[in-house]
Protein backbone atom coordinates (compact mmCIF):
# COMPACT_ATOMS: atom_id res chain seq x y z
CA UNK A 1 0.00 0.00 0.00
CA UNK A 2 1.29 3.31 -0.68
CA UNK A 3 -0.24 6.40 0.52
CA UNK A 4 0.30 10.32 -1.36
CA UNK A 5 -0.59 11.97 1.33
CA UNK A 6 -0.31 15.28 -0.29
CA UNK A 7 -1.35 15.63 -4.61
CA UNK A 8 -3.45 17.69 -6.62
CA UNK A 9 -5.49 15.44 -8.70
CA UNK A 10 -6.82 18.73 -11.19
CA UNK A 11 -3.06 18.44 -12.43
CA UNK A 12 -1.34 16.35 -14.90
CA UNK A 13 2.87 16.61 -13.89
CA UNK A 14 3.47 18.89 -16.34
CA UNK A 15 2.76 22.52 -16.28
CA UNK A 16 -0.43 24.15 -14.02
CA UNK A 17 -1.61 26.29 -16.86
CA UNK A 18 -2.37 23.74 -19.43
CA UNK A 19 -3.78 21.51 -16.44
CA UNK A 20 -5.75 23.98 -15.39
CA UNK A 21 -6.86 25.08 -18.97
CA UNK A 22 -8.97 21.61 -18.81
CA UNK A 23 -10.88 22.20 -16.21
CA UNK A 24 -11.71 26.07 -17.06
CA UNK A 25 -15.65 24.94 -18.07
CA UNK A 26 -15.88 22.65 -15.34
CA UNK A 27 -13.87 19.60 -13.84
CA UNK A 28 -12.68 17.45 -17.10
CA UNK A 29 -14.00 14.04 -15.43
CA UNK A 30 -12.08 11.32 -17.67
CA UNK A 31 -9.12 13.33 -17.08
CA UNK A 32 -9.89 12.77 -13.34
CA UNK A 33 -10.82 9.28 -13.74
CA UNK A 34 -7.55 8.55 -15.51
CA UNK A 35 -5.22 10.21 -13.24
CA UNK A 36 -7.37 8.18 -10.20
CA UNK A 37 -6.40 5.24 -12.82
CA UNK A 38 -2.90 5.50 -12.67
CA UNK A 39 -3.10 6.32 -8.91
CA UNK A 40 -4.41 2.89 -8.33
CA UNK A 41 -2.35 0.90 -11.19
CA UNK A 42 0.35 2.29 -8.83
CA UNK A 43 -0.75 0.60 -5.90
CA UNK A 44 -2.17 4.11 -3.72
CA UNK A 45 -4.81 3.32 -1.69
CA UNK A 46 -4.95 6.87 -0.07
CA UNK A 47 -5.06 9.98 -1.38
CA UNK A 48 -4.98 13.69 0.57
CA UNK A 49 -5.38 16.40 -1.80
CA UNK A 50 -3.99 20.03 -1.70
CA UNK A 51 -7.59 21.24 -3.16
CA UNK A 52 -8.12 23.53 -6.41
CA UNK A 53 -10.69 26.22 -7.44
CA UNK A 54 -11.74 24.07 -10.25
CA UNK A 55 -13.90 21.36 -8.18
CA UNK A 56 -11.39 18.29 -9.65
CA UNK A 57 -11.07 17.37 -5.99
CA UNK A 58 -14.46 17.67 -5.34
CA UNK A 59 -15.45 15.21 -7.95
CA UNK A 60 -12.90 12.90 -7.74
CA UNK A 61 -13.85 12.78 -4.00
CA UNK A 62 -17.01 11.32 -5.33
CA UNK A 63 -15.88 8.48 -7.66
CA UNK A 64 -12.23 7.37 -5.94
CA UNK A 65 -13.76 4.38 -4.19
CA UNK A 66 -14.01 2.80 -8.02
CA UNK A 67 -10.93 2.77 -8.13
CA UNK A 68 -10.41 1.60 -4.15
CA UNK A 69 -8.63 5.35 -3.04
CA UNK A 70 -9.63 6.70 0.28
CA UNK A 71 -9.66 10.47 -1.05
CA UNK A 72 -9.52 13.22 1.23
CA UNK A 73 -9.92 17.00 -0.15
CA UNK A 74 -9.94 20.32 1.74
CA UNK A 75 -11.94 21.40 -1.67
CA UNK A 76 -9.96 23.92 -2.15
CA UNK A 77 -7.09 26.34 -0.61
CA UNK A 78 -8.08 29.13 2.06
CA UNK A 79 -5.61 31.99 1.80
CA UNK A 80 -5.15 35.46 2.66
CA UNK A 81 -5.29 37.89 -0.54
CA UNK A 82 -2.36 38.66 -1.64
CA UNK A 83 -0.33 36.20 0.22
CA UNK A 84 0.23 32.06 -1.91
CA UNK A 85 -2.69 29.84 -2.86
CA UNK A 86 -4.86 32.12 -5.61
CA UNK A 87 -3.21 29.14 -8.31
CA UNK A 88 -5.58 26.29 -6.09
CA UNK A 89 -8.00 28.83 -3.90
CA UNK A 90 -10.04 31.08 -3.10
CA UNK A 91 -8.81 34.24 -0.99
CA UNK A 92 -10.64 35.94 2.07
CA UNK A 93 -10.04 39.50 3.61
CA UNK A 94 -11.63 39.35 6.97
CA UNK A 95 -11.92 37.00 9.04
CA UNK A 96 -15.94 36.72 8.26
CA UNK A 97 -14.78 36.35 4.70
CA UNK A 98 -12.92 32.85 5.60
CA UNK A 99 -15.56 31.88 8.11
CA UNK A 100 -17.78 32.07 4.87
CA UNK A 101 -15.09 29.96 2.55
CA UNK A 102 -15.06 27.29 5.53
CA UNK A 103 -18.87 26.94 4.83
CA UNK A 104 -18.92 26.61 1.47
CA UNK A 105 -15.84 23.85 1.59
CA UNK A 106 -17.55 21.75 4.36
CA UNK A 107 -20.99 21.97 2.34
CA UNK A 108 -18.91 20.68 -0.66
CA UNK A 109 -17.74 17.80 0.79
CA UNK A 110 -14.40 19.36 2.56
CA UNK A 111 -12.87 16.77 4.86
CA UNK A 112 -10.74 19.07 6.20
CA UNK A 113 -8.65 22.78 5.38
CA UNK A 114 -6.40 24.00 3.81
CA UNK A 115 -4.41 27.44 4.26
CA UNK A 116 -1.02 29.31 3.91
CA UNK A 117 1.86 30.33 5.79
CA UNK A 118 4.47 31.46 3.35
CA UNK A 119 5.22 31.17 -0.47
CA UNK A 120 6.84 29.16 -3.01
CA UNK A 121 10.37 28.33 -2.78
CA UNK A 122 12.37 30.17 -5.19
CA UNK A 123 14.22 27.67 -7.13
CA UNK A 124 16.79 30.35 -8.44
CA UNK A 125 18.35 31.16 -5.12
CA UNK A 126 18.36 28.65 -2.08
CA UNK A 127 17.10 29.57 1.46
CA UNK A 128 14.66 32.06 -0.31
CA UNK A 129 10.43 31.77 -0.26
CA UNK A 130 7.99 33.92 -2.04
CA UNK A 131 5.09 36.07 -1.08
CA UNK A 132 4.34 38.07 1.91
CA UNK A 133 3.25 35.60 4.83
CA UNK A 134 -0.08 35.90 6.62
CA UNK A 135 0.32 37.77 10.36
CA UNK A 136 0.33 35.40 13.56
CA UNK A 137 -3.12 36.29 14.57
CA UNK A 138 -4.87 35.85 11.26
CA UNK A 139 -3.20 32.03 10.88
CA UNK A 140 -3.99 31.57 14.32
CA UNK A 141 -7.54 32.89 14.24
CA UNK A 142 -8.15 30.64 10.97
CA UNK A 143 -6.98 27.58 12.51
CA UNK A 144 -8.74 28.13 15.52
CA UNK A 145 -11.87 28.54 13.34
CA UNK A 146 -11.53 25.34 11.17
CA UNK A 147 -10.78 23.22 14.50
CA UNK A 148 -14.22 24.86 15.86
CA UNK A 149 -15.95 23.45 12.85
CA UNK A 150 -14.41 19.89 13.63
CA UNK A 151 -11.62 20.26 10.24
CA UNK A 152 -7.82 19.38 10.96
CA UNK A 153 -6.02 22.10 9.19
CA UNK A 154 -3.07 21.75 6.85
CA UNK A 155 -0.42 24.58 6.26
CA UNK A 156 1.51 25.29 3.18
CA UNK A 157 4.47 26.64 4.87
CA UNK A 158 8.36 26.97 4.11
CA UNK A 159 11.07 29.22 6.49
CA UNK A 160 11.83 28.18 9.34
CA UNK A 161 9.90 31.49 10.80
CA UNK A 162 6.41 30.62 8.73
CA UNK A 163 6.73 27.14 10.21
CA UNK A 164 6.97 27.51 13.92
CA UNK A 165 4.23 30.43 13.72
CA UNK A 166 1.80 27.85 12.48
CA UNK A 167 2.86 25.14 14.58
CA UNK A 168 2.31 27.22 17.37
CA UNK A 169 -1.29 28.39 15.82
CA UNK A 170 -2.57 24.24 15.75
CA UNK A 171 -1.66 23.28 12.12
CA UNK A 172 -2.03 19.54 12.30
CA UNK A 173 0.47 18.90 9.49
CA UNK A 174 3.19 21.15 7.82
CA UNK A 175 3.05 20.63 3.71
CA UNK A 176 6.45 21.37 2.30
CA UNK A 177 8.44 22.56 5.16
CA UNK A 178 11.78 23.76 3.37
CA UNK A 179 14.13 25.48 5.28
CA UNK A 180 12.94 23.94 8.95
CA UNK A 181 15.01 24.21 11.31
CA UNK A 182 15.77 22.18 15.17
CA UNK A 183 13.31 24.45 17.06
CA UNK A 184 10.64 23.99 14.60
CA UNK A 185 11.48 20.07 14.76
CA UNK A 186 11.35 20.24 18.35
CA UNK A 187 7.71 22.27 18.42
CA UNK A 188 6.48 19.49 16.02
CA UNK A 189 7.62 16.91 17.74
CA UNK A 190 5.86 18.14 21.03
CA UNK A 191 2.40 19.42 19.30
CA UNK A 192 2.23 15.88 17.00
CA UNK A 193 2.09 18.05 13.49
CA UNK A 194 2.63 15.63 10.74
CA UNK A 195 5.55 16.75 8.00
CA UNK A 196 4.90 16.30 4.83
CA UNK A 197 8.10 16.89 3.22
CA UNK A 198 7.29 16.48 -0.78
CA UNK A 199 10.83 15.78 -1.73
CA UNK A 200 10.32 14.96 -5.25
CA UNK A 201 9.17 18.76 -6.09
CA UNK A 202 12.85 19.29 -5.91
CA UNK A 203 14.55 16.08 -6.25
CA UNK A 204 12.97 15.50 -9.96
CA UNK A 205 13.55 18.41 -11.44
CA UNK A 206 17.74 17.57 -10.98
CA UNK A 207 18.09 17.65 -14.46
CA UNK A 208 15.22 18.80 -16.02
CA UNK A 209 17.27 22.11 -17.28
CA UNK A 210 14.82 24.14 -16.12
CA UNK A 211 16.76 25.96 -12.93
CA UNK A 212 20.51 25.42 -11.91
CA UNK A 213 21.21 22.01 -10.38
CA UNK A 214 23.60 23.01 -7.98
CA UNK A 215 21.02 25.29 -6.73
CA UNK A 216 18.34 22.12 -6.69
CA UNK A 217 20.71 19.99 -4.94
CA UNK A 218 21.49 22.38 -2.35
CA UNK A 219 18.06 22.41 -1.38
CA UNK A 220 16.86 19.21 -1.94
CA UNK A 221 20.68 18.25 0.67
CA UNK A 222 19.31 20.63 3.56
CA UNK A 223 16.08 18.69 3.01
CA UNK A 224 17.02 15.47 3.59
CA UNK A 225 19.36 16.82 6.70
CA UNK A 226 16.78 18.39 8.46
CA UNK A 227 14.23 15.09 7.75
CA UNK A 228 16.49 12.59 9.27
CA UNK A 229 17.05 14.97 12.41
CA UNK A 230 12.99 15.00 11.90
CA UNK A 231 13.09 11.37 12.38
CA UNK A 232 15.77 11.57 15.61
CA UNK A 233 13.62 14.09 17.16
CA UNK A 234 10.39 12.20 17.07
CA UNK A 235 8.54 14.46 14.32
CA UNK A 236 6.11 12.35 12.51
CA UNK A 237 6.91 12.28 8.68
CA UNK A 238 4.26 11.60 5.52
CA UNK A 239 4.66 10.05 2.56
CA UNK A 240 3.23 13.21 0.06
CA UNK A 241 5.05 14.06 -3.27
CA UNK A 242 3.22 16.79 -4.61
CA UNK A 243 1.93 14.87 -7.01
CA UNK A 244 0.77 16.96 -10.44
CA UNK A 245 3.28 19.23 -9.82
CA UNK A 246 5.55 19.78 -12.97
CA UNK A 247 8.44 16.86 -13.08
CA UNK A 248 6.12 14.85 -10.25
CA UNK A 249 3.67 12.27 -12.50
CA UNK A 250 0.65 11.20 -10.56
CA UNK A 251 0.90 7.24 -9.27
CA UNK A 252 4.93 7.66 -9.64
CA UNK A 253 5.54 10.72 -7.55
CA UNK A 254 4.17 8.92 -4.72
CA UNK A 255 6.74 6.04 -5.55
CA UNK A 256 9.72 8.54 -5.90
CA UNK A 257 8.98 10.20 -2.65
CA UNK A 258 8.62 7.42 -0.75
CA UNK A 259 12.15 5.88 -2.48
CA UNK A 260 13.82 9.27 -0.95
CA UNK A 261 12.37 8.43 2.44
CA UNK A 262 13.08 5.22 2.40
CA UNK A 263 16.84 6.49 1.50
CA UNK A 264 17.21 8.45 4.46
CA UNK A 265 15.92 4.92 6.84
CA UNK A 266 12.70 7.12 7.65
CA UNK A 267 9.43 4.99 8.07
CA UNK A 268 6.57 6.76 7.04
CA UNK A 269 3.99 4.76 8.16
CA UNK A 270 3.03 6.87 11.83
CA UNK A 271 2.69 10.48 9.88
CA UNK A 272 0.41 8.21 7.47
CA UNK A 273 -1.71 6.52 10.01
CA UNK A 274 -2.04 10.15 11.67
CA UNK A 275 -3.03 11.56 8.44
CA UNK A 276 -5.67 9.19 7.86
CA UNK A 277 -6.87 9.10 11.06
CA UNK A 278 -7.29 13.22 11.91
CA UNK A 279 -7.67 14.71 8.14
CA UNK A 280 -11.53 13.56 8.31
CA UNK A 281 -13.92 15.71 9.73
CA UNK A 282 -15.41 14.93 13.41
CA UNK A 283 -18.49 16.73 13.11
Amino acid sequence: MIYECHGHIVLDGVAYTGAAARHRNGPDKEFIRSNLRTCANNGITFYRDGGDKHGASVYAKTIAAEYSIDYRTPAYIIHKRGCYGGMFGKAFESISEYRELVGEAIRLGADFIKTTASGLLDFTRGGTVTDSPITQRELYETIRIAHGEGCAVMVHANGADNIKRAVESGADSIEHGFYMDGPALLMMAQTGAVWVPTCATVANLIGSGRYDDSVLRMILEWHKETLIEASETGVPVACGSDSGASYVPQGSGARNEMSILESLGINPGRGNRIIKEVFIRKC
